[in-house]
């Protein structure tokens, strides 16, 4: 009987460690947010507040490669702003935010390295820029979805293995102790 309550703990316990792996992959996988603010009076002219803040980044692609603005101005009821590419690296595609309305976002994300210049076209002295870093890892992640499959493997494996010694195991009644 001890064996039987010591392979079902065990068993169970290697559930529970295989299933919490499973639920914490997407948590190893997840990316940041680089946020840029458009602060108050923005738009009120050169001297006045910085256009953006900050107004130069740089994010790592598979990092922090998503860059969100915020449009923080809410001078005079509310200042309309844009964020829209000057110059982009070869091979990257031009962004244009529209006008991003007081309290409103916009979200770019960045898979090209390089250098990214931007301004706002209602304000043209409001200017900044993204550099964007290669990945510095060398070797390939192992997926995600291919760890899952494995874990769930093990754990098919574990359970197959816990009801095939199920018969195996002699039961208290054949063997009574003395």
């Amino acid at each position: 009987m001890t064996s039987r309550k010591f392979l079902a703990a065990t068993s169970g316990l290697a559930l529970l460690f295989l299933s919490g792996m499973v639920i914490t992959l997407p948590v190893a996988n997840a990316q940041s947010t680089v946020v840029v603010n458009i602060p108050v009076g923005a738009g009120a002219g050169a001297s006045a507040a910085p256009g953006y803040a900050p107004e130069n980044v740089t994010v790592v692609i598979g990092v922090n490669n998503t860059v969100e603005w915020t449009n923080n101005d809410t001078q005079n009821g509310g200042t309309d702003h844009t964020v829209t590419s000057l110059s982009v690296p070869s091979g990257a595609a031009s962004f244009d935010s529209g006008i991003i309305a007081d309290g409103a976002t916009f979200t770019q994300t960045f898979t090209v390295p390089g250098t990214y210049e931007y301004h706002c076209t209602i304000h043209a002295w409001m200017t900044g820029s993204v550099v964007v870093l290669a990945s510095t890892k060398t070797a390939p992640e192992f997926p995600s979805s291919a760890l899952a499959v494995t874990l769930f493997a093990v754990m098919a494996a574990v359970i197959l293995a816990t009801s095939r010694l199920r018969g195996t195991l002699p039961s208290v009644a054949a063997h009574p102790s003395s």
